[in-house]
């Protein structure tokens, strides 16, 4: 027989007791007041964050032309010869412009007459510098002038981080005249200048007083309007002929909305208008009353056409004011015929000042 199976004992379980769990206090979250001005201004920083992001490339590309143009370079500063190659032997002077721009010079007195008739104050136009001059310093030595060669700022010799082609360089003339007037006391004083140099020497003259003349070859009236001619002059040119440097100048000088930009760089450097005030080489012509003007054009000047030339003699209010419009299709009067061009400024010069032709004076 089996033993009688044992009973099983019912499990009593004992009741669970649950710790109460910490009630999380609450955490109130008082709302943000935003006044509606720094709304206002938190929309206007979200419209306007793109053009931050854009800004430095807009400030590279508005300063990188003007960069490119405002100079210098080794082509602005390096001498095309020296003196000695032009058959001159001149002392180099020092002065500064009223801007403190410390500037440089040849100066050479008259050896060919007792006493000189007049110093010549020779300017050179853009992107050159005063050994532009050199040939025709040279050639006005034997007719009695005495000459000083100008490096204009940013160019040559002379100090400057930058150039504005004609409107601060008036201020180099000016300095540069008085410096003839401290040096060489009581001998007249006459200004020839060429292209950015010609418009720079008539402002000059516009307003400094004791000018006797002023030969101006090759000004002009709207510098733009040169832009756009160099431009179409030199997109025939072969590619290797202009440097890669100077198209780009053009470029972004005259292509739209670039040409804008690139304006703007040129103020922000130079603190100038590219194209200086509103009619100020009209303005100046007009106040050359007392002035005689010799003005100078290539017959076929592919940058600045002779009409232009024609309109500055016109503005020009002085009765003894001459147009001599020479051969040639040159962006200078002097490159057609250069020796005949020294003849017509002699001969213009000694009309002015009463003085005699020196015979024979070509070296």
């Amino acid at each position: 027989m089996e033993p009688p199976a044992e009973k099983e004992t019912p499990k009593t379980e004992t009741p669970k007791t649950e710790t109460p769990k910490a009630e999380t206090p609450k955490v109130r979250h008082r709302p943000t007041v935003v006044s509606p001005s720094l709304q206002r201004d938190m929309q206007r920083f979200k419209r306007a964050a793109p053009f931050l992001v854009a800004l430095p490339f807009l400030c590279a590309i508005t300063l990188l032309p003007a960069g490119l143009v405002i100079g210098p370079k080794d082509a602005w500063t390096k001498q095309i010869a020296p003196a000695r190659r032009f058959g001159l032997s001149p002392q180099t002077i020092s002065f500064q412009s009223a801007d403190e721009i410390p500037l440089k010079a040849w100066y050479e007195r008259a050896w060919s007459v007792p006493v000189p008739k007049c110093t010549v104050i020779l300017v050179h136009g853009s992107q050159t510098n005063k050994t532009g001059m050199g040939y025709t310093a040279a050639r006005l030595l034997p007719h009695g002038f005495s000459v000083l060669m100008l490096d204009l700022r940013a160019h040559g010799e002379s100090g400057g981080k930058y150039t504005t082609f004609d409107y601060r360089e008036a201020l180099d003339v000016e300095t540069a005249v008085r410096w003839v007037k401290a040096h060489d006391k009581g001998e007249p004083i006459a200004i020839l200048g060429y292209s950015s140099g010609a418009v720079a020497s008539l402002l000059a003259a516009s307003r400094t007083p004791g000018i006797a003349a002023v030969v101006a070859d090759s000004a002009y009236l709207d510098k733009t309007d040169v832009l756009h001619r160099e431009r179409d002059l030199l997109s025939h040119a072969p590619a290797g002929v202009v440097p890669l440097s100077h198209r780009l100048e053009l470029w972004f000088f005259t292509a739209p909305g670039f040409a804008w930009l690139s304006r703007q760089g040129f103020f922000l450097r130079t603190g100038v208008a590219f194209d200086g005030p509103t009619g100020f080489v009209q303005d100046a012509v007009k106040r050359l009353d007392r002035v005689p003007v010799l003005y100078l054009a290539s017959e076929k000047d592919p940058v600045v056409p002779r009409a232009v030339t024609e309109e500055l003699y016109r503005l020009t209010p002085n009765p003894r004011k001459q147009l001599s419009i020479r051969p040639g299709a040159f962006h200078s009067a002097l490159g057609g015929d250069p020796r005949g061009y020294i003849k017509v400024v002699a001969a213009f010069l000694d009309n002015i000042l009463g003085t005699t032709p020196v015979a024979q004076a070509e070296p």
